[in-house]
């Protein structure tokens, strides 16, 4: 009985899932990154001395959603979207390019 039900609490404990990543190169470049469900696609655009980024995310057959920033060379921030959950995203200006990585949240399961 305590195999089965090690074997259960096992099975239903959520793992942790790779990032996925996009680096954008250039201005204009585009793509499209997935985490938890939610597909982001994004562009960007030189804007002075920073990134102006340009993106829409949804879920399934929802209607696309604008996000927009400006990053600096050096910025870096992280922040679940907006009606989103299950998902952190980053982005970054670093070294010419912009970067956004989709993470999927987890949950660890602790045990006496």
């Amino acid at each position: 009985m305590k195999a089965l039900t090690l074997a259960a609490l096992i099975a239903a404990a959520p793992v942790a899932s790779l990032a996925d990543s996009l680096t954008l190169a250039t201005p204009l470049a585009g793509g499209t990154v997935r985490a938890a469900g939610t597909d982001l696609s994004a562009y960007w655009v030189e804007d002075g001395d920073a990134a102006e980024l340009v993106a829409y995310y949804t879920t399934g057959g929802a209607a696309p959603q604008p996000l927009r920033m400006r990053l600096t060379e050096g910025d870096r921030v992280v922040f679940g979207l907006p009606g989103q959950s299950g998902a952190t995203w980053s982005f970054a200006h670093e070294a010419g390019a912009v970067t956004i990585t989709g993470e999927a949240l987890h949950s660890q399961l602790a045990m006496n």
